[in-house]
Order: C-alpha cells, then sequence, then structure tokens
C-alpha cells in the first residue's frame, strides 16, 4: 500500500478504553469527518484536543451522535512571546527578537542589522546556540563570553518552535523585502509615501507608526532581560 502523499502525517496508539490518532495537521481539523463517523456510531464519543503553536492557542472538543456537545480555546500561556526592538533614529531594526520560556531556558527568533537567526539559551551551563539565517542547524555557541562554531543539526520538533516563535512574530511585526512584491505592496507603498528606505527586514507600518519617535520597544519577562545583549554579542561577533 502507498501512502497518499497528500494526506496529513498521524501515529496511530490503542490506550485502554480506546483508540487515540495523533496528527501534525496542515489544514485543519477535520471536524466533518468526526462528525460523520460519531454519526455513524453513536456509541462513539470523539474527543479531538489539539495545540496550535503559531496561534498560542489550545482547544478541546466532544462530538457525540454527530454532534458538539462540548468545545473550549484557551491561549498557550506558555506561547506568549517576549518581545524586544531597538531601532535607529531613522526608523533602521538595529535589534528585534521574540522568545518562549523553555524548561531550563528560552527559544526564540533575532535580527541584528547584519543577520538574523535562530537560538537557543540553555541557562544552565549558560550557553547560547545561534542558527544563521534562521536554518535547520546551529551554527555558533556562545558561553562565558567566547563564540565557537558548530555544525549541529536541529531536531525537528524544536524546529518546528522555532518556525512558529518567528512566524508568529514577523506576522505581527515584520515584513521582508525578500517577499513577494504582491504580499508586500501595501507595505512597500506606504513607505514610498512616509519617505522610508527599505532594508531587508522592516516594521510593519502601523507597528511604526504606533511607537513613533520611541526608539525601544521593551516587552520582555524580568528573567529574559539580558537576553538582547547576548544576542547582540552572539550576532555580530565573529568566529
Amino acid at each position: 500500500m502507498v501512502r497518499d502523499v497528500d494526506a496529513e502525517r498521524y501515529v496511530e496508539h490503542h490506550v485502554e478504553g480506546g483508540l487515540e490518532y495523533r496528527f501534525e495537521l496542515e489544514t485543519g481539523i477535520p471536524f466533518p469527518a468526526f462528525a460523520a463517523a460519531s454519526s455513524e456510531f453513536p456509541e462513539l464519543r470523539v474527543e479531538a484536543e489539539w495545540r496550535n503553536a503559531a496561534q498560542g492557542v489550545r482547544g478541546r472538543a466532544v462530538i457525540e451522535n454527530g454532534r458538539l456537545i462540548d468545545q473550549e480555546s484557551t491561549p498557550l500561556e506558555d506561547e506568549l512571546l517576549g518581545i524586544a526592538l531597538e531601532t535607529g533614529a531613522d526608523g533602521g531594526i538595529r535589534l528585534a527578537l521574540a522568545c518562549a520560556r523553555r524548561a531550563g531556558g528560552w527559544l526564540g527568533y533575532g535580527i541584528s542589522e547584519s543577520s538574523h537567526a535562530y537560538f537557543r539559551l540553555d541557562e544552565s551551563p549558560g550557553e547560547l546556540r545561534i542558527a544563521a539565517d534562521a536554518g535547520e542547524r546551529w551554527t555558533a555557541c556562545l558561553r562565558d563570553g567566547h563564540r565557537s562554531a558548530l555544525d549541529e543539526p536541529i531536531e525537528s520538533t524544536l524546529l518546528e518552535e522555532l518556525d512558529a516563535i518567528a512566524f508568529r512574530f514577523a506576522a505581527d511585526w515584520l515584513w521582508y523585502d525578500e517577499d513577494p512584491a504582491a504580499e508586500t505592496a501595501i507595505e512597500r507603498k506606504r513607505y514610498a509615501e512616509h519617505g522610508w528606505p527599505v532594508r531587508g527586514a522592516n516594521l510593519r507600518t502601523e507597528q511604526r507608526l504606533r511607537i513613533g519617535a520611541a526608539e525601544r520597544v521593551d516587552r520582555l519577562p524580568p528573567a529574559a532581560m539580558h537576553l538582547p545583549a547576548l544576542l547582540r554579542a552572539a550576532l555580530d561577533a565573529r568566529p
């Protein structure tokens, strides 16, 4: 049997009193299929739980006899992003980062004037790892003020989390010169109207106008206040 290449990825688990499927969904939860199955088998109770890191929400739904009988959606508190931003007098991004707390440290995405990267900070032993150009491999490590080169793959589930952080941050705050013209046409028009130069990475117009003349935005939790300095050192340093 050849599996449909367009089918969603899943793992099947037999648990006591039930059958559990774990999906990695690209096109959304198949509620119509669940409802149809429970309608055909009225004794079947379908419980669906989901976790959407990109949107920062988790949810749960219960379907019986083809009907939705319970549903809830709550924020993923551990997915709330800490954000820091520093701009120049002309509005250009000097440093920007978004991070999320993880056991023993932080994961995040950052941009400086010269580069951008994924990062992971392990608070013990105080090691900051960088994946240059937001790639799929760790390329550098900063520890005790010393930077060394790395060439290690990022574990797939960790890479998905890093991708989600970067996506959420960019969706709210950033647009890139390399993005397709059709997707950035409005931002390019607004920048031209204001006479702002377009750089590789740019603040979204509404955010730039909202922060006005302020050159810093600090929405980091106290435990992450040291991250901007560490990240700047890691991005700007050379092996």
